[in-house]
């Protein structure tokens, strides 16, 4: 499941990088741009190689990044990143969809240690993960936290090579602002999608399939 729906990313997060180097290419190009000078545009296109090429290994080193390294970077935790392992100590208190006291009568008295407290979060979620609610959910999750994990490699790819190509450095200090901007609203949004996946799991689980706790 997991595997398909990250396959399912995959167009996206590559319309996310082809639009990074959109960008850059334009900033890169932006006298010919304006110039509306093609022929310029067509004989430096060479410029965008390195950056390129270097996207292309980003988003195959990207792929060999385990869930626990991902998480390490979205919420800024060494130990225990996973939001599983907060789950009945903390994000259950967050979303009013979830009925804490019968929950409890489901699965007994809630875990504390972080571990346990992933493990039985898990053990829930797989025993309705193809319902729609989870899935949508979890999709919207593995999206956002990898689009965070590019956008990092992205800052120290242009970041680096606009350093040298980008004539302005009044442009470049607003790229390069640009570029940390990206980075911090798309780890708040990873952040805010991996904690809705696993109270919406809570949630489910705590009501039933019939409860209306779709939304």
């Amino acid at each position: 499941m997991t595997k398909s729906l990250k396959g399912s990313n995959n167009i996206s997060l590559g319309s996310v990088l082809i639009a990074n180097l959109a960008a850059y290419y334009a900033l890169i190009q932006g006298d010919a741009i304006v110039g509306l000078n093609f022929i310029a545009l067509l004989n430096n296109w060479q410029q965008i190689l390195p950056a390129g090429f270097t996207l292309i290994l980003v988003g195959i080193v990207n792929a060999q990044l385990s869930a626990n390294a991902k998480a390490r970077i979205i919420f800024t935790r060494w130990n225990d990143p996973l939001p599983g392992c907060r789950a009945f100590t903390e994000l259950i208190k967050t979303d009013t969809r979830i009925s804490p006291s019968k929950l409890k009568k489901a699965v007994g008295t809630f875990p504390t240690s972080p571990s346990k407290q992933n493990a039985l979060w898990y053990s829930l979620y797989k025993s309705i993960e193809s319902e729609p609610a989870v899935e949508q959910v979890h999709k919207s999750f593995l999206f956002a936290r990898d689009y965070a994990c590019l956008s990092l490699f992205m800052i120290v790819i242009f970041g680096i090579l606009g350093w040298f190509q980008i004539i302005s450095t009044k442009a470049y200090l607003i790229y390069l602002g640009v570029l940390i901007g990206q980075v911090f609203f798309v780890c708040r949004a990873a952040r805010i999608h991996g904690n809705r996946f696993v109270t919406t799991v809570l949630a489910r689980k705590s009501v039933g399939a019939e409860g209306g706790t779709n939304e």
